[in-house]
């Protein structure tokens, strides 16, 4: 078996969601600095992308993360971060070939979109489909998604 790509090589990408109406953001300053400990070199957010979820840019920046533009963080994302499926139509087309997407996917709803991300050779995590069971809570990403709903603090998916 061929060795894996050490963490320091990957670069881990939050795009603003673009899905109308969603306030919630992949990934938090919080989250940045613990990828940063864990050992990713790179961590890129898209500018304003945390803006609906009340994070700011300086915010993502002071935990260790990089500000660039939608473009740059499309070309340099080994994996994206996203709460929303990849648009078809906006963002598939610009997700690098053969990185990873980590999303709400649905795939059974999206197979359109399944399917697209697979011509361009991108693995893809559907965390909907992660297993709700102990071992698995640590990312329980539906759990926490309606603990922020019922606080009011993000959009509730429409899925």
């Amino acid at each position: 078996m061929p060795p894996g790509i050490p963490y320091t090589s990957l670069t881990v990408g939050a795009p603003r969601e673009i899905f109308p109406n969603e306030r919630r953001v992949s990934l938090t300053p919080q989250n940045v600095a613990l990828l940063k400990k864990k050992g990713f070199a790179n961590v890129l957010v898209e500018k304003h992308a945390g803006a609906q979820a009340q994070f700011l840019d300086e915010e993502y920046l002071a935990a260790g993360a990089t500000i660039v533009s939608r473009d740059e963080l499309f070309d340099r994302t080994d994996i994206m971060l996203k709460v929303q499926p990849p648009s078809i139509d906006k963002e598939v087309k610009g997700v690098k070939e053969g990185s990873t997407v980590i999303s709400f996917l649905y795939p059974a709803q999206n197979k359109a979109v399944v399917d697209a991300l697979a011509s361009r050779k991108v693995n893809a995590f559907a965390m909907d489909m992660v297993p709700r069971i102990s071992r698995a809570q640590t990312f329980d990403a539906l759990r926490s998604a309606l603990i922020m709903a019922r606080r009011g603090e993000a959009s509730v998916d429409q899925h």
